[in-house]
């Protein structure tokens, strides 16, 4: 035992040390778990235990080569390498058998180690010049090999049916989302290619975003922004799930850098590139709109940016942004001005206001996260991050963040959005992600506290010098295990899902299709499915139709009720689906004994209770009942 204990040779380089630590650990990894599983283990529990052995292995060979203050970063290198190795496995393992699924998944383990050793290895703590571009590339791939395994939560498979049902707008949202949809679509189906779009918004927000920091506060800002990036909750969930969210921040990032450029820089050509970011922008969300109000303003208050008010290149952009919104302005048009209606004075005129700032402010502290909310407060008092006595920050890019023209683009296009937000919350609901792209401003300032001496070198900025990387680190392991290990592997046979989420929609759908069968056997009418709520139920049933033409015939609750029912009231009228039969589906036993679907229908079938399953574990229950010719109320028609 003491030879296991012993130091490295003096011969052996810590980064050879490590290559042959990972090539070893494969060369264990995938005998041990086709060994375990032949031998009886479960999957889950074979290639987690092979794992665990193939790096106990590695830990022998890596001993004495490390140093006590490189443990913590070993132990993190060994732990975001295994849900990657565990995703590819998942991946594979459903179209080969385990032999051959087993060797790419131990090899994509082994490469992890191999790289996050090689931030190890040298003579130097790691820097972010190295931790960098490895934290982007293992986040990257992350989502890559997982996207396409975890169901699609009932938003995106709402955007997903936008795709269906293309149009140059909607009730809800204006068009672009759906737009992007539609064109990965065309490379294949599944929940991949519909989370596609994502991800390359993601990669169009990120050379914005660094390209608007260096511009404002040099190259090494420029490179830690990216690694925030890459792991603050916003900017990391926009590259996952599919929503409106996404583009805006592509496009978000994009108007501020040409907007940085056109007013500190006086690029009058910038005005243009803002002017199409802009109106990109809008056709992702409305929201957007708060970004020309900030420039606005701060055209208003900085003395020199007031002569771009007359500016033909300013007013260019303008157009050029009016133009490229005019689609949604067209389809408002056609539908009374529908959409906008139900963004603006529909949602503010709520019958019962509700107070939500302190919502609002929660919502905002865990989007920026602590060190981000010190960050702001550092913008807002320049002066609060020096201990007594100590001299002001450095000439340097960083330290001009704290004054002049620079601080006041960036208090203005970060304060401006947010106190809208603000205002609305104090009688109107708040989301989560509502404030997210508007820490796109922020970016540089929360980039240079990420180092010393960064924005000065008093208390606080040491203490955020010291407080990013570890979040940052616990922010990477929760997403690796959290969003994406859990929901395909579970926790050692535990999966205890939220109803919104992983709620074993393709195994319910194939339920509710058994029930489809049985009808058409029946009548021979095939008839269509109703989701009893808003949309959520609707959009899953459609997506997960094993025939692929849900989109087709799933209608929602409108058919029973004026509760609303978004776009589905534009899509599938009341009146066209008279005279047939419907299978309606809810959350409630109670829901389809109510009047409201029982007089509507001239015959009624039996309640049926389904049991949806994931990883063959019960995880949600639902209601199915078969309308038989459906009649829609007097009121509805």
């Amino acid at each position: 035992m003491s030879s296991l204990a012993a130091p490295a040779p003096a011969n052996i380089s810590p980064s050879r040390r490590w290559r042959l630590a990972a090539g070893v650990a494969v060369l264990v990894d995938v005998p041990a778990c086709v060994v375990l599983h032949v031998s009886g283990v479960s999957l889950e529990f074979a290639q987690a235990g092979a794992f665990a052995l193939a790096m106990l292995v590695a830990a022998v060979l890596l001993r004495g080569a490390l140093g006590r203050d490189r443990l913590a970063t070993s132990l993190f290198v060994v732990a975001i390498a295994y849900p990657l190795r565990a995703g590819v496995l998942s991946l594979l393992a459903a179209q080969f058998s385990l032999p051959l699924a087993i060797v790419p998944a131990a090899l994509a383990g082994g490469l992890a180690l191999l790289l996050g050793g090689s931030m190890l290895a040298g003579d130097r703590q790691p820097d972010f010049t190295v931790a960098v571009p490895l934290a982007i590339i293992y986040l990257l791939l992350l989502r890559l090999v997982y996207l396409g395994q975890i169901e699609l939560a009932p938003q995106e498979a709402y955007y997903w049916n936008y795709a269906q049902h293309l149009d140059i707008g909607y009730l809800d949202h204006p068009p672009l989302v759906a737009w992007l949809i539609a064109a990965t679509l065309a490379f294949g189906d599944g929940e991949f290619f519909v989370r596609l779009p994502a991800v390359l918004a993601w990669t169009v927000m990120l050379v914005f975003a660094v390209a608007f920091v260096r511009d404002l506060a040099g190259r090494g800002a420029a490179l830690r922004s990216a690694l925030l990036l890459a792991t603050l909750p916003f900017f990391f969930g926009i590259g996952v799930m599919i929503t409106p969210d996404a583009p805006l921040a592509a496009a978000w990032a994009a108007a501020l850098f040409f907007l940085q450029r056109a007013l500190l820089g006086g690029r009058r050509a910038a005005w243009l590139g803002a002017g199409v970011a802009i109106g990109i922008g809008m056709l992702a969300k409305y929201s957007m709109v708060l970004l020309p109000a900030a420039a606005f303003v701060f055209m208003l208050v900085d003395a020199g940016s007031r002569r771009a008010l007359l500016s033909p290149w300013a007013w260019g952009g303008v157009l050029i942004a009016l133009l490229t919104f005019s689609p949604v302005i067209a389809w408002n048009l056609q539908h009374d001005w529908a959409s906008f209606s139900f963004q603006g004075s529909r949602r503010l005129a709520a019958d019962a206001p509700q107070f939500s700032l302190h919502v609002f402010l929660a919502y905002a502290l865990v989007l920026l996260t602590p060190p981000g909310a010190l960050a702001l407060w550092r913008l807002l008092h320049p002066g609060g991050g020096r201990s007594a006595g100590a001299p002001t920050a450095p000439e340097s890019d960083a330290a001009a963040l704290l004054a002049g023209r620079r601080r006041l683009f960036l208090l203005v296009f970060t304060l401006l959005p947010l106190l809208v937000f603000a205002l609305s919350s104090l009688r109107a609901e708040t989301k989560f992600h509502w404030t997210g792209p508007i820490w796109l401003a922020l970016l540089p300032v929360l980039a240079a506290t990420m180092t010393r001496p960064g924005l000065g070198d008093g208390r606080l900025d040491r203490l955020l010098a010291r407080s990013w990387v570890p979040l940052l680190q616990v922010l990477i392991l929760l997403y690796a295990y959290g969003l994406f290990y859990y929901p395909v592997w579970g926790l050692a046979g535990l999966r205890a899902h939220h109803h919104y989420l992983e709620m074993g929609w393709r195994d319910l759908r194939a339920q509710v299709q058994d029930i489809e069968d049985a009808v058409l056997a029946e009548t021979g009418r095939r008839p269509s499915v109703v989701g009893l709520d808003k949309h959520n139920t609707a959009d899953e049933m459609a997506f997960y139709d094993p025939r692929g033409d849900g989109a087709r015939d799933t209608a929602s609750r409108h058919l029973f009720d004026n509760a609303g029912a978004v776009m589905y009231e534009y899509w599938f009228p009341p009146t066209t689906f008279t005279g047939r039969d419907l299978i309606v589906v809810s959350r409630s036993r109670d829901d389809l004994e109510d009047q409201r679907v029982t007089t509507a229908a001239t015959r009624l079938g039996p309640v049926q209770e389904l049991v949806a399953t994931k990883g063959g574990v019960a995880v949600g229950t639902y209601y199915a009942r078969v309308v038989y010719g459906y009649r829609p109320p007097a009121w509805l028609k």
